[in-house]
């Protein structure tokens, strides 16, 4: 893990080791009660007790730009909640600067990068550049395991809603 996490440093340029990284993900069907999550990886480990999870107010055709602004709206009214040092968000360069916009505005200086699925590949807000971190690389199969768990931990609970519902 620590090797991970100090590949993860110098392929994203980070000012120190991510000790806290923070995932997130969104999960709907045609908009309809849509979810987001929450994950943490706390030096490396995935750390269940600070996952949380978010029911999104958005309605109407699905907007996942919107839905991660919301979600991190609701994530920065809780400054009680430890800071991360780094935020990845499934999605690609809409998702990143929605997140990073939500940021700025509330004065936090984290670093913000998307992973989008299949191509794997980081984006970073408000550039063209793109990361490619290698297939085989340990920083990369760290994100994977984060990302993959905040996709799994976002249909669950979307899941239970739409369950909960349909039983009414």
């Amino acid at each position: 893990r620590q090797m991970a996490l100090k590949a993860l440093q110098t392929a994203l340029n980070l000012p120190k080791l991510p000790e806290r990284i923070e995932g997130y993900d969104i999960s709907n069907i045609s908009g309809k009660e849509a979810t987001g999550s929450m994950v943490v990886l706390t030096n490396g480990e995935i750390d269940k007790s600070q996952y949380r999870k978010f029911k999104i107010h958005i309605t109407g055709r699905p907007n996942d730009v919107g839905m991660h602004k919301e979600m991190m709206q609701r994530r920065l009214k809780h400054p009680e909640w430890p800071m991360p040092d780094l935020m990845i968000i499934d999605g690609g360069r809409g998702q990143v600067n929605a997140v990073n916009y939500e940021l700025r505005i509330m004065n936090y200086e984290i670093s913000v990068y998307g992973l989008a699925k299949r191509m794997e590949w980081l984006y970073p807000p408000e550039s063209n550049e793109i990361i490619k971190l290698p297939r085989k690389s340990m920083a990369l199969k760290l994100l994977q395991k984060l990302r993959d768990e905040s996709h799994r931990f976002a249909i669950t609970y979307h899941r239970k809603l739409r369950d909960t519902i349909n039983r009414t």
